[in-house]
């Protein structure tokens, strides 16, 4: 755990960002019993939740290579993978040699973080939503079917098995919010926190209750808890969907998270 930061310094605040996405995937990954591979100069995870390289600081003649080996590993094992690249990641700018590698570029991703002290709180929310803590496994499974929808029914139940044996309750650096609108939940949020800022999570809200000030409501509710628990600087990353809503709460772009991914059907005969 680190010091909590007391303020955002533009120069500083992307490492940030980016040491607490790095932290919050390790710790879903050793969580539910994966297995979190330390390198030298590269962290990457293999389990339910997360098969991803976080971290990567290569030098440029090795990176082909380590691009090789990582992607044959899933290959073997018959997994997708995801590749971050964040302020942090070496060298510069290599996603064109992922390209190369058979990796496909997905999204590219802002980061943001506001100080919570000036979180802007006047905005049009939804009065109708209830939105409870995650105490209980069964709730649990709710949150995750919101969160994952319109996914296949296989694959959401893969993820619940994987999720069970992430901890829940106040001791756990994760906490689980779901939103509820005339008894039927319909949203979601999670804050991690790191002991240095707090970074948001999944804000999502089912297709059909859009544009009525609900992911606006999860997040305010996911930005006072971590202010109740005494931190000063709240993070994420940010979808289309959600941006506009983020800015107008005070956060603020500082960095871009890219996002590349290989999937066993991707296969180069």
């Amino acid at each position: 755990m680190g010091k909590m930061l007391q303020s955002i310094n533009p120069s500083s605040i992307p490492a940030a960002i980016d040491a607490s996405m790095i932290t919050y995937k390790s710790f879903l990954c050793t969580s539910s019993h994966g297995q979190l591979h330390q390198e030298p100069n590269l962290l990457w995870t293999e389990s339910g939740l997360v098969n991803a390289v976080l971290y990567t600081n290569l030098q440029q003649d090795t990176l082909p290579s380590t691009i090789e080996r990582i992607r044959n590993h899933f290959a073997q094992c018959n997994h997708g993978f995801q590749w971050h690249l964040g302020p942090s990641s070496r060298p510069k700018n290599f996603g064109d040699i992922l390209l190369t590698h058979g990796l496909r570029h997905d999204e590219d991703e802002p980061g943001m973080a506001v100080d919570l002290q000036i979180l802007n709180e006047d905005i049009p929310l939804n009065s109708n939503i209830t939105i409870l803590p995650v105490t209980d496994h069964a709730l649990l499974e709710q949150w995750i079917r919101v969160w994952l929808f319109p996914v296949p029914e296989e694959i959401v139940r893969t993820c619940i098995a994987s999720y069970t044996r992430v901890p829940l309750g106040l001791a756990s650096p994760l906490q689980f919010y779901l939103g509820l609108l005339d008894g039927k939940p319909v949203a979601t949020v999670c804050v991690f926190y790191d002991g240095n800022v707090a970074a948001i999570h999944y804000v999502v809200t089912l297709p059909e209750v859009r544009q009525q000030g609900i992911g606006g409501a999860m997040t305010i509710m996911a930005a006072r808890a971590a202010r109740s628990k005494g931190y000063r600087v709240a993070v994420l990353t940010a979808s289309p969907f959600g941006i506009n809503i983020y800015r107008r709460l005070g956060f603020r772009e500082y960095c871009t998270f890219s996002t590349y991914e290989w999937s066993p059907e991707e296969k180069q005969l």
